[in-house]
This record gives C-alpha cells, structure tokens and sequence, in this order.
C-alpha cells in the first residue's frame, strides 16, 4: 500500500528486531518520560510522534511483549511513575486482554456489516487528515483511532464496527486482529465500553491540541491556506475566504457529510434505545447520570483515560 502512495516504507519503518530494539533503547533512555508517560496526555495530530511508536514491531514479532515489559520495570524501578491502565506498562496489559478475549470468544470480529468510506471525503478535515494519514503511512496516533472509530459508528455513520476493523485491518502497519476487533467494538459501544453518550467530536476533539490546524495542512495541503478560524470548519468560512484559499467548499473540498451535532445526539437515542432493549433495567436510569459526571450527548473534547488501549 505505501508503495502504490510513493512512500517508502523502509524510511518511515524499517523493519527487524535491531530496528526494533535500537528504537526501544532511545526511549528507554528518557527515564523522565518513561516514568510519567500518561496515554491520554499524548496528542492525536502531534507530526512528531507523541507515543513510542513501536506497536508495529510488536505486531510483527520483532519486539517481545516480555522485552518491553520488563525493560519497563527495570526503567521503573525505586522511582515514582504513572500506573495502569495510563502507563506503557498499562498500554502492555490492554494488548495482552485483548489477545486474551480474541482467544476465548468465538467469533470476536463478527457482526452484521455496512459499506463504508475510507477516501478522506467526508468533509470533516480532521476526520479526513487521520484517514490521509493512515493510507500514506500505515499508522495514526491511538486518539485518532478513537476519532475516526465513534466518527464512523455510534458518533456520525452509524455504520458497523466490522467494516472499520477491514479498513484499520488492510491499512495499519501494526494491525493485530484481537487488538483491532476489541478496539473496535469498544469504541463503538458494542462491548466492553458502556458509556456511549460521550461522543468524541470531529471539529471540537483536534483543536484541544493543534488550534493551528497544522496537522490538517500537512495531510491536507488543499487546506492549508485557511485561516486557523476556519481550519476545522471550512464550509463556515466565507465566499472570499474559501476563494482566497484557493479551496471551495463544495468543489474542491467536499461539505461535511452530515450534520455532527443532530447526528450525534440521534444516535445517542439510538444507542440508548439498544441498550433499553438488550437490558430492561438500563432504561430505568438516563446514562448521562450514571456516575453524575457527562450529561446526555456529551461531546469528548479529551481521552478519558478507561480507553487506553493501545502500544502505538
């Protein structure tokens, strides 16, 4: 896939195990990074990798779970660090559970399909430049896996989760089926993650760490003329706005494919209705007062820290 793009894959990720363990022992000579790294304190749309980056020599086998693990623990040791599930050692523990609900549940990656659209056209430049991204590279930041997860089933699409997993499956140079089926059913609300009424937002969730849109200009360069006001909203920006861009909304950039915050709030509906369904009693309490905490329809503009789950 990165040949067909002109990319290199070598340059971005070359592969063996010395590769592999070169990169682990520059990380694990930032001993203060090491020891406070927090998984969702790191940035979705960073251009330099905000995370270690060394989930596809995981996936491949030129980097041991037990290496890493215990490499860790001596990088740990007699020193205060973050703890699971937020810490590497915590993003360790996630790919081991999902490895160990693939194994046990039949059929883990299976459930009633829709079409999807993975072309980076769905008017939404954050949406679309993690998408970009993803088809040059072969790999996007964990947060922008969450992004473009919800985006596509319960938050925007409502499409099924499996058709996202065959995407993230052809495309992702770390793609692991246990960690991608779980990831997906957990993002979308399927299993695992009950607290469907946050909604990560596709303008909203980007601008909490690049107000600039400098990751939107880079995988989107048709953009890159826009005002920071307009760069996550382009189809708000005036006529002479989008003209002086050199980029018409409509035209040249595609208008957003649906309306996020009617959208969303539907779905939630729906999600609600499900789970009224599935359980009798989930009906009797509103979700948004489960724990008192995010009102019906929230809108995610930062991680929470239960979906850590993911090396990369």
């Amino acid at each position: 896939m990165l040949e067909k793009l002109d990319q290199d894959p070598e340059e971005l990720f070359p592969g063996g195990e010395q590769e592999a363990l070169r990169r682990l022992d520059q990380h694990m000579e930032r001993k203060e990074w090491v020891c406070g790294f927090e998984k969702p304190q790191t940035s979705p749309n960073s251009l330099s990798p905000s995370t270690t980056v060394l989930s596809p020599y995981m996936t491949f086998g030129c980097l041991s779970a037990r290496t890493f693990w215990w490499r860790l623990t001596d990088v740990y040791q007699g020193k205060k660090h973050s703890q699971p599930p937020v810490s590497l050692h915590g993003q360790l523990l996630w790919r081991e559970f999902f490895y160990t609900a693939g194994l046990g549940i039949p059929n883990f990656d299976k459930m009633e399909g829709n079409p999807v659209c993975t072309q980076a056209r769905t008017g939404f430049p954050f949406i679309d430049a993690i998408m970009t991204q993803l088809r040059q590279e072969g790999w996007i930041h964990h947060l922008a896996r969450h992004a473009v997860a919800c985006f596509l089933t319960r938050g925007d699409l409502w499409i099924s989760w499996e058709e996202g997993q065959k995407v993230f499956e052809e495309l992702l140079l770390d793609g692991d089926w246990s960690l991608n089926a779980g990831n997906w059913q957990w993002l979308s609300a399927s299993t695992f993650f009950h607290q469907y009424f946050r909604v990560y937002s596709p303008i909203a969730f980007g601008k909490k760490t690049d107000k600039n849109g400098d990751y939107i200009k880079n995988y989107l360069p048709l953009l890159k003329k826009y005002p920071a006001q307009y760069i996550y909203e382009p189809w708000k920006a005036p006529r002479s706005v989008q003209e002086a861009a050199g980029c018409i909304v409509g035209k040249d950039y595609p208008r957003p494919i649906v309306a996020h915050e009617v959208i969303s709030k539907k779905n939630i509906q729906r999600m609600k209705a499900a789970y009224a369904k599935r359980s009798p009693h989930s009906s009797e309490e509103s979700p948004g007062k489960e724990k008192g905490l995010f009102p019906l329809g929230t809108d995610i503009g930062s991680a929470s820290p239960n979906l850590n789950h993911r090396i990369g």
